[in-house]
């Protein structure tokens, strides 16, 4: 799993738990998407199903039929819920494929095993957009979704502000790294890009210190991380879209010890039309949510900060839907670092919710 610096969120890498061993397990390849369905016994066309949209992946994800079931599933299984994950078709920011390579696979699967009586949407990190993404647009196939620790808020105001920090890195670490447009083709955000980060930030711990707080989240110890993350990030969108998505060059940096030098001396660079509004079109969330989404965060995320997650209760709030959309949190540190038992209690609430039963409270989780 890229807990930083490359980010692989997609629930396979750990084992699995006793419901889990007794899961059917079909494994193959549709549309040029890996895929996997785990079936607990006894499921039938009665039964629910969980839909699964992993995180960001530099590489592309395959799935083998022996290979462990994360214990994240667990409580969904127990539940008596089939699981399905497309690998995606293409690997990096991948909601445009990795919508559609997941409908494609949801509907192979209801022509295969017949149609579930409840489907819900659950994603990770970027999954956390996919789900949203899912409930929005195609709200007649879902009863609901689950975020967890997902980047919910515009994908292009997410990447902006993640760019922005790099040229402020650029700013009080010059020479470092190589040039933010373009990130060099041959970058890699391994163990000895974040080494080389993290030994120019303990060098300089006035600059650190400024930058963590233009960033707003992080250490010293998951901060070299970030910034190697998100340097490959830009790199796979620059390429992706075939030009710089992202700018600086009408922002404003605050937070830092000293803001007008801050200003005075970072890189300004500015977005090219076409490759921007690829980023906004994958995705900006519109708020037309109509069925029940619970999210939930790491209070101390340092990649997907908790807060973002804010500006899409701002969403559907607009929109007139605010009563579908609940925040909760837990008081954790990591990306992503969520126990099963969590997972299990949101899912829970969730279903309960989807099922005309108490809305969950917003806040710490219960």
């Amino acid at each position: 799993m890229r807990c930083i610096p490359i980010l692989i969120l997609h629930g396979l890498f750990v084992l699995g738990g006793a419901h889990a061993a007794s899961a059917k397990t079909e494994t193959g390849m549709l549309g040029g998407a890996a895929y996997r369905v785990d079936l607990p016994p006894g499921w039938t066309s009665g039964s629910g199903l969980v839909v699964f949209f992993h995180g960001y992946s530099d590489q592309p994800i395959g799935y083998a039929e022996n290979e462990p079931l994360s214990p994240m599933f667990d409580p969904i299984l127990r539940e008596g819920f089939a699981v399905l994950q497309s690998g995606y078709s293409r690997p990096g920011w991948a909601i445009e494929q990795g919508s559609a390579d997941s409908e494609r696979l949801r509907e192979w699967f209801v022509a295969r095993h017949g149609k579930p009586s409840r489907t819900f949407a659950m994603g990770m990190s970027m999954g956390g957009a996919l789900t949203v993404h899912a409930l929005e647009t195609n709200a007649r196939a879902y009863d609901g979704g689950l975020s967890l620790c997902g980047a919910i808020e515009p994908s292009d105001r997410m990447m902006q502000r993640d760019f922005a920090v790099r040229a402020a890195f650029d700013y009080y670490f010059p020479r470092v790294l190589g040039e933010l447009v373009p990130v060099p083709s041959d970058y890699v955000a391994d163990g000895a890009t974040v080494t080389r980060i993290a030994a120019a930030m303990r060098a300089n711990p006035k600059a650190t210190a400024s930058l963590r707080a233009v960033y707003g989240a992080g250490d010293l110890d998951s901060l070299p991380g970030v910034i190697a993350a998100i340097t490959y990030d830009v790199k796979e969108m620059q390429q992706r879209t075939h030009g710089n998505p992202f700018g600086n060059a009408d922002l404003v940096y605050t937070g830092s010890a000293d803001d007008d030098a801050l200003n005075d001396g970072v890189r300004r660079y500015r977005a090219e039309s076409k490759a921007a509004a690829y980023m906004a079109r994958w995705y900006t969330p519109s708020g037309e949510l109509t069925r029940p989404l619970l999210a939930l965060h790491d209070t101390r995320d340092p990649l997907v900060i908790a807060s973002s997650a804010f500006e899409y209760a701002l969403t559907v709030q607009r929109a007139g839907h605010a009563d579908r959309f609940v925040q909760q949190y837990v008081k954790q540190e990591g990306h992503c670092a969520f126990t099963p038992a969590q997972i299990g209690k949101a899912f829970d609430s969730l279903v309960e919710w989807a099922r005309g039963g108490r809305r969950p409270p917003s806040g710490a989780q219960p």
